[in-house]
Parts: structure tokens; C-alpha cells; sequence
């Protein structure tokens, strides 16, 4: 297979994409899905239980939109919240009806809030398959295809099992669903996370958005024998949900997991116990020798990023597109500030996004490729990492990366000081990485990846030294207090330049004299630099300046690499949106 031409491309096999696959199939268009490892067995999900935010109708679920808006710390949005509990809530039925057997649900039960990931996604691989949607396993994509008006109109990669050969596929849209970014830092099922739908989304002018939002991390145990297969990655629960949490002096870490990364980054080793961990959990952990002489297990954090974080690619519409035409987005790959605002959605809200957004991308996907202008020529988004002659390592650069990632001191707990020495290291690899890394077959592919972890770590980095509060899990040491005048999303983009800035439709409240919860202070053009927290700082990789909020060099509301791009608008003007009905068939 060396070209493929369809009407809508997924990339990217975990829930969101399969989900994706399912919807755009359900209106008739033919849809090819590429993944970079094994479509139904790799990813996060794969590797344990995945929690639902599934609420039926009613003062409950109005409730929990209340309370996940508030607990995310205003950034979230009410409507975009009861969107996607009402899609999760009509596709888990669907789930039932097709035979789906829910963990902890008894016959007749209504209990849908979990999912085991292995067979979800197995059963989702079937639905897929059923749909009549055509799977390339092991298949990862490199770049984008575009035409000339800049249209998102295919992708190209290589086949991992056959010699790295090139594959391209031209569609009339492409849902990009390849999941977050975790910088190799050995979650489960995060070494597939590694940000290349980022990047190359970026590279064909893609904005991102709550960038800053990706120290999520999470607790994993410390392998104490060696093992003679691949090591360990954490496991989602692992059932250490239920343990108590104590520090080497055995006291209590009251406040569970965020006592526990406090004491690991002070330097203090945490145990989990296990009293109250479920007998078949407490046998599963002691066979793998991660329980010591004490009976205790030896905790340490691992980084989730963007993958349990809430950053990702900016939506355009209520059908996932966008900032760039013919491109979709759909589950970890986007920003879930809308239903997480500035927190983690380990409440299920992820579970839950993977579920609406792929639903929703891939029905926008299917209606953009019926008008889509398929007879124009296309051509390959340069990008980062592609050079024919490797001339740096790979490794050196994925070393830097987590050497400024990794870290509790360099991403949970974050200062003015500590990002402007991440920036400046990672600026100065990012020439290099850009045309030094490169190659044929696996260096090829090992090249891209460490560019895209590289870009992912800069966007971060500037996010996080814009916003001088700390709001969720964004701390700032150096400005340890939310602000009311920062509950407002910061935009991202740019690879040679990285660029941060408010939200366009923060400025609009600004210009049309509104006040409140979206409020934020101006600087005077051409300031030469911020001096205060409730200044709003924009940067770019020549380094930090304040420009004007409303200077139209700086605050466009469209895509600087595609200047017909859409404008960006969070729903429709009545702020609902279309999306998929229980009448809607979606064949599994």
C-alpha cells in the first residue's frame, strides 16, 4: 500500500479515534484509520480502568456541570459540559444495548461509570471493523497533507512492519486523535504519547490552547526486583486508590496524592499501605515485587503531561474543528478546558471527552469531505526532525526535554526562574532538532518523535511563564495565588517563534465594555516588559515582551500559516450545537 484516497482519515486507534471512525462511517463516508502502534490494544486506556462522567438527565448532572465548573477554576464552560454529558450519556446506552458489559454494573443495573479499557477497546476495534472502516495498524503519521488554499487534505507516514516504507492517504478531512503528551516518561501506555499530533498539526498552522495545564502527574509503584521483560509501566488505579499514603517517617500524608508529590518533591520517599487495598490487587502487587520487606509499596511520580492534563489543540466549533480547515480534533490531542477548565479530568471527564469528541469530529469530518474540493493538488507541511542526514541524536534531544519535564521541581512546582532556564535551553535545541534530526526507517521516525516532544515541552514552558498565578494544577511559587482578572484560556502556537496570548473572545468582552469573570488589565502598547501579575504577558521565542492586546499583529483570530482560515468561535451564536441523536445509527 503505498496511496490511499478516502473521505475521512482518523489518526490515531484509542477510544477517541475509534469512536471518530464509527461516527464519520455512520453517514455513508468511506474512512480510512491509521494508528501508530495496534488500533484497540495501545494507548492509556488499553492498561486499566477508565472512569465515565455518565450522569443521567436531571439535578445530579446539573450539579456536577456546578461543581466541575468551579472546581476548575472558572475556565470551563457550562454548555460545552452538558454537551458532553449528554453525548457520553446516549452512546454508553448504546454501549449496553450492544452487549458492552459494564465493571461493577449487575444485570439490569444502571451503574455505566466504568469501563475496562482492554475490552473497550477491542470491542470498539470490532465496531470499527463492522463500520467497514479500512485499519492500518502500525502505521504512524509523520506530516499533513495540504492543498493550495492551505485545506488539511491527507497525511503521510511509514509502515512500521514493512521496512519503514511510505504510506499516504488523501481525504477530504482528517480527524487527528493521537493522543497527549506524557515526554516518555513511562505511564501506562504513554510511550505512544508522545505529541506528534501536535506537532504536525501545528506545522499546517494549528493554534493550541491551555498549554500550561499539563503537569498532571501520577503515582506509580518502584519496581524493587528486576524483571526480565519490558519494565513496568504505572498502571491506572492499580488500586492504590484505596491505600493510605505515609512518608518515610510513617506519617500520614493527609490530602492523598497531592501530600504525596509535595513530600517526593522535598525529597521524602511515600509508601502506599496496603490495608485497604482489595485482596486480588494486594496478591497482583506482591507477585510483581513491588511490595517491600515492610509490606509497604515504594511510590514515585510519573509525569502524564498533556495526556492527563487539559492542553491541547484550540476547537473552532462545537464539531471539533480546528483552527485549520479539513482538521479535526478529538479526544487528549485538544484542549479539554471546557470540561476540565484548569484541573485533570481523572472525575471520568476524559473518559467522557474521548467519547463526544470522537463522536463529534468524526461526524464534522464526514460533513466537511461532501463539499471538499478533492481535484486540487496537495503537498506534504514541511516540518521539524524530516531531514534526509541525521546530524544530531535523537536521544540527546529526548534527554534535554525530560531533564525540563520530568522533574517535580522543573513542572509541578514551577517559578519565573526555573522556565526561563527551561526556555532557554530548549529555544537553543530547537534549531538543531528542526534541521539536524532526521534519517531513513526507524531513525526517521524516532527523529519526529523527539521533535515533537521538544515542541510540546516549549509550548508548555511559555504557557506556564504567561500566566503568573497559579490556577489548578498550574503552580507558580513565585505567584502562589489565583487571580480574578486571569480566569481567561491563553492561546499557544509557533515552532521557530512560540507565541502565547489571551483568548480572542476575552478581548472581545474587553472591547465591548464587559466585565467579570473574563476580565484582565492591559498593558500600554509597547511596554517594555510586565512588572505585575494581573499584566498580561505575551510572549515569543526572541524573548519576553508585552504587546498591545488589541495590536492586530499580535491578537488574530485566525491562523497566521493559513489566512482564510475560519474564525474562531466556540459554538453557535445561540451557544448550542448539532451533534449526533439516539436516532443517529451507529453500527457496531
Amino acid at each position: 500500500m503505498a496511496e490511499l484516497e478516502t473521505d475521512v482519515l482518523v489518526l490515531g486507534g484509542g477510544p477517541a479515534g475509534t469512536w471518530a471512525a464509527v461516527s464519520a462511517a455512520a453517514t455513508g463516508a468511506r474512512v480510512v484509520l491509521a494508528d501508530k502502534a495496534r488500533c484497540g490494544t495501545s494507548g492509556p486506556t488499553a492498561h486499566g480502568t477508565t472512569s465515565l462522567w455518565n450522569i443521567p438527565p436531571g439535578p445530579a448532572r446539573d450539579e456536577a456541570v456546578h461543581r466541575g465548573y468551579a472546581n476548575g477554576g472558572g475556565l470551563g464552560d457550562p454548555d460545552w459540559m452538558h454537551r458532553v454529558l449528554e453525548e457520553t450519556h446516549l452512546r454508553v446506552e448504546q454501549l449496553a444495548r450492544w452487549g458492552y458489559r459494564f465493571p461493577g454494573a449487575g444485570p439490569g443495573s444502571s451503574l455505566r461509570v466504568y469501563l475496562d479499557g482492554a475490552s473497550y477497546l477491542r470491542r470498539m476495534r470490532r465496531s470499527v471493523l463492522n463500520a467497514g472502516v479500512r485499519i492500518l495498524d502500525h502505521h504512524p503519521a509523520l506530516q499533513l497533507l495540504i492543498d493550495r488554499d492551505g485545506k488539511v487534505a491527507g497525511a503521510t507516514g511509514v509502515q512500521q512492519h514493512n521496512q519503514y516504507q511510505a504510506w499516504t492517504v488523501r481525504a477530504g478531512a482528517v480527524v487527528v486523535a493521537t493522543g497527549g503528551c506524557a515526554f516518555l516518561s513511562g505511564g501506562a501506555g504513554t510511550d505512544v504519547d508522545t505529541g506528534d499530533g501536535l506537532l504536525f498539526a501545528a506545522e499546517a498552522g494549528a493554534q493550541l490552547s491551555g498549554m500550561e495545564f499539563s503537569s498532571a502527574y501520577g503515582l506509580t509503584p518502584v519496581v524493587n526486583v528486576p524483571r526480565p521483560a519490558a519494565p513496568l509501566h504505572s498502571a491506572p488505579g492499580l488500586g492504590l486508590h484505596f491505600a493510605t499514603l505515609y512518608d518515610e517517617s510513617g506519617t500520614i500524608l493527609e490530602g492523598h496524592r497531592a501530600a504525596a508529590f509535595a513530600a517526593i518533591a522535598d525529597g521524602r520517599r511515600v509508601f502506599a499501605a496496603l490495608d485497604d487495598v482489595p485482596a486480588t490487587m494486594r496478591g497482583w502487587l506482591i507477585e510483581q515485587g513491588l511490595v517491600d520487606r515492610t509490606g509497604r509499596v515504594p511510590l514515585r511520580a510519573v509525569l502524564e503531561g498533556t495526556v492527563r492534563g487539559t492542553g491541547g489543540l484550540r476547537l473552532a466549533g462545537p464539531d471539533c474543528a480546528t483552527t485549520v480547515r479539513g482538521l479535526f480534533g478529538a479526544g487528549d490531542v485538544t484542549t479539554r478546558e471546557p470540561i476540565t477548565g484548569a484541573v485533570s479530568g481523572f472525575g471520568g471527564q476524559g473518559g467522557a471527552w474521548a467519547i463526544a469528541s470522537g463522536v463529534w469530529a468524526g461526524a464534522g469530518a464526514a460533513r466537511h469531505a461532501r463539499t471538499a474540493d478533492r481535484r486540487s493538488p496537495t503537498r506534504e507541511v514541511a516540518g521539524a526532525g524530516l531531514s534526509s542526514v541525521a546530524r544530531i541524536d535523537p536521544r540527546a534531544v529526548v534527554g534535554l526535554v525530560q531533564e525540563h519535564t520530568l522533574p517535580l521541581r522543573r513542572s509541578y512546582w514551577r517559578s519565573a526562574g526555573s522556565l526561563v532556564d527551561s526556555i532557554g535551553e530548549l529555544d537553543a535545541m530547537w534549531p538543531g532538532a528542526e534541521f539536524d534530526l532526521g534519517g531513513t526507517g526507524l531513525d526517521r521516525l524516532r527523529a519526529r518523535q523527539a521533535a515533537a516532544l521538544l515542541a510540546v515541552a516549549r509550548w508548555t514552558k511559555y504557557s506556564a511563564l504567561a500566566r503568573t498565578e497559579s490556577r489548578g494544577m498550574h503552580r507558580r511559587t513565585d505567584h502562589p495565588g489565583a487571580e480574578a482578572d486571569w480566569r481567561v484560556r491563553l492561546m499557544s502556537g509557533g515552532l521557530d517563534n512560540v507565541w502565547v496570548r489571551p483568548d480572542a473572545r476575552e478581548i472581545a468582552a474587553l472591547d465591548a465594555g464587559v466585565v467579570g469573570a473574563t476580565e484582565i488589565s492591559v498593558v500600554p502598547a509597547r511596554e517594555p516588559f510586565p512588572r505585575g501579575r494581573r499584566e498580561t504577558l505575551v510572549l515569543d521565542a526572541r524573548g519576553p515582551a508585552v504587546a498591545h492586546l488589541r495590536d492586530p499583529g499580535v491578537l488574530s483570530a485566525r491562523s497566521a500559516a493559513v489566512p482564510d482560515a475560519p474564525a474562531i468561535l466556540p459554538e453557535d451564536e445561540d451557544g448550542t450545537a448539532p451533534h449526533l441523536t439516539s436516532a443517529d445509527p451507529i453500527a457496531m
